[in-house]
């Protein structure tokens, strides 16, 4: 009588219900991933400093970008020009049924308009003086120099390996560059392609934060030149505000070009009125009959509200007038930009710290791997799997070329 006895602690493979070997169905265990890790420390090491090294030279190559902010407040006005113009009572004795007097510019444009073409376009064709160079140029000029030599290597270095289909499309299309036109005062007329590059250049420069709390809206640019990264902040708020009343005085003159339309209407007819009592006046000095009388009062009841009328429309004018220029939208400055003394970025410590965490983490990572698989090759259904992949593998039509050029190479 034979009996089944095991060490204590263990399992046999018919206690096993996945019916796989014990060694295999117990899981990596820490210890194990530990002293993988020992054992492998120099790979762990060496992929450590490979992602510091790669840190370093990004930190140290990277250039230094300055970003220049400024804070303001945006007001659309008192408002009051709604509640004084759209009173029916003020309005109906007058013939005019405008509705709701609204304006189309709130606050909430403001954001949009700041980043809308003609804002930054306007901003990329305005003058500004660059300290390194000692001259005064727009943004399309400044960005459109030829690059240095270091810079004109590495963009022709570029054209031919990872551009290179860039080029032979560009050959095949055989761009060739347009001639630079002036005008007649000497200013250079810039191309559409130049103006769109320099439109999308400010659009990445141009960063807007604003606290829904406070309402206070943040201008911030970043460029490589801190003095220029101020004087672009301050041209995006000189040019907002100018939009801005563009777009309000265009919205508010259809509303102005009525009571001017309606007043010359009426003085019109004041003229042709008091022509026709003159007349009247002259055929007939002394009237004496009744329905002469009759016509005399109503000629002169007709001039009389005609009068009436026009001082009432030239009132009402006037207070469009002044309402338009007192609700107008303004622009507080809160803070004004100014050339940050400190560059924004690279963060040089954090890109060096964080390229030793993930050094790191891909060394462990890589560890875990190297255990996981050599616990799979265990079994021996995983190992004809890895034959069966790497004889498909080499069969393949790029290392074949590979193995013929290795055994041409160790014949010569």
């Amino acid at each position: 009588m034979s009996t089944n006895v095991t060490e204590p602690g263990r399992r046999t493979e018919e206690e096993n219900k996945l019916g796989i070997p014990q060694e295999m169905d117990r899981g990596i265990s820490f210890l194990k991933i530990a002293l993988g890790l020992v054992h492998h420390r120099q790979v762990v090491l060496a992929t450590i400093g490979v992602f510091v090294v790669l840190g370093l030279l990004k930190a140290l190559l990277s250039p230094s970008l300055y970003t220049a902010t400024a804070r303001m407040v945006r007001e659309s006005g008192s408002g009051d020009a709604s509640r004084s113009l759209s009173s029916p009572a003020d309005l109906r004795g007058l013939g005019i049924n405008l509705g709701g007097y609204t304006v189309g510019i709130t606050p909430d444009t403001y954001p949009d308009i700041l980043r809308s073409r003609e804002v930054r376009l306007a901003v990329a064709k305005s003058p500004f003086y660059i300290e390194d160079l000692d001259i005064t140029m727009n943004l399309i000029e400044y960005y459109s120099r030829p690059p240095g030599p270091f810079r004109g290597f590495l963009l022709g270095l570029k054209k031919v390996t990872i551009g290179l289909p860039k080029t032979l499309v560009g050959l095949i299309e055989n761009k060739s560059p347009g001639k630079v036109v002036v005008t007649g005062s000497g200013e250079r007329v810039f191309s559409t392609r130049e103006e769109e590059m320099i439109v999308r250049l400010l659009a990445g420069q141009l960063s807007i934060d604003i606290d829904l709390m406070s309402g206070v809206m943040s201008i911030s640019i970043t460029t490589k030149d801190p003095q220029l990264s101020a004087q672009i902040t301050q041209s995006f708020i000189d040019h907002l505000t100018i939009r801005v009343q563009d777009i309000y005085t265009y919205s508010s003159e259809e509303k102005l070009t009525f009571f001017r339309n309606r007043l010359n209407e009426a003085l019109h007819e004041l003229e042709q009125s008091e022509t026709t009592l003159a007349g009247f006046i002259d055929r007939n000095w002394d009237p004496q009959t009744a329905k002469l009388q009759i016509e005399l009062e109503r000629l002169r009841r007709q001039v009389t509200f005609k009068t009436e009328l026009c001082s009432d429309l030239q009132t009402q004018l006037t207070q469009v007038e002044l309402e338009l220029k007192r609700s107008q939208p303004v622009i507080t400055i809160l803070q004004a930009p100014f050339p940050p003394m400190l560059p924004s970025s690279p963060k040089r410590k954090r890109i060096v710290i964080l390229s030793l965490i993930l050094g790191g983490l891909a060394g462990i990572v890589a560890i875990v791997i190297k255990i996981a698989f050599e616990k799979q090759m265990a079994n021996d259904v995983s190992r004809a799997e890895w034959f069966e992949i790497k004889k498909i593998v080499s069969q393949s039509p790029p290392v074949r070329w590979m193995r013929r050029f290795r055994i041409k190479s160790d014949a010569k």
